[in-house]
């Protein structure tokens, strides 16, 4: 158990790299399905631009504190993120972005390598988010 994050790739990013199969978005997460031809299922790693394996649920709760530090219990990053080591099925949405940018930007240069990790990851997949026009997803 532990936090995994993902961002799916595009409608057209699908249609660029399959074209021989149409597909369908999934309106909350962006994921992509395949829905000509019939009975087509792709991996998850070809649905995916970018994930992200953040850490396991006791790493998950050490940032939660070591973040708390910085940021305070109530930073956006504690209540869309940090909150569960283990939550799935949860997505961030772009107006939730900069908020989360502006905190990631308070922590980036932490002494903390585990909390620069986490700051750098987070980034990623939000860039990757804006750059496919889909939420970030927790797995």
């Amino acid at each position: 158990m532990g936090l995994d994050a993902a961002v799916f790739k595009s409608v057209s990013a699908m249609e660029r790299e399959f074209p021989d199969y149409r597909f369908q978005r999934e309106p909350m997460t962006g994921e992509c399905e395949v829905i000509h031809p019939e009975g087509v299922e792709l991996r998850l790693d070809e649905v995916v631009a970018y994930s992200r394996r953040f850490g396991n649920i006791s790493h998950i709760g050490a940032l939660s504190i070591t973040i708390g530090e910085y940021l305070g219990e109530a930073s956006a990053l504690e209540r869309l993120v940090l909150y569960s080591g283990s939550h799935g099925g949860d997505v961030i949405e772009e107006p939730s972005f900069g908020e989360l940018e502006r905190e990631l930007k308070l922590i980036e240069t932490s002494s903390d390598e585990y909390v620069r990790e986490f700051a750098n990851g987070l980034q990623e997949l939000i860039d990757m988010a804006r750059r496919e026009k889909n939420p970030i997803v927790f797995l």
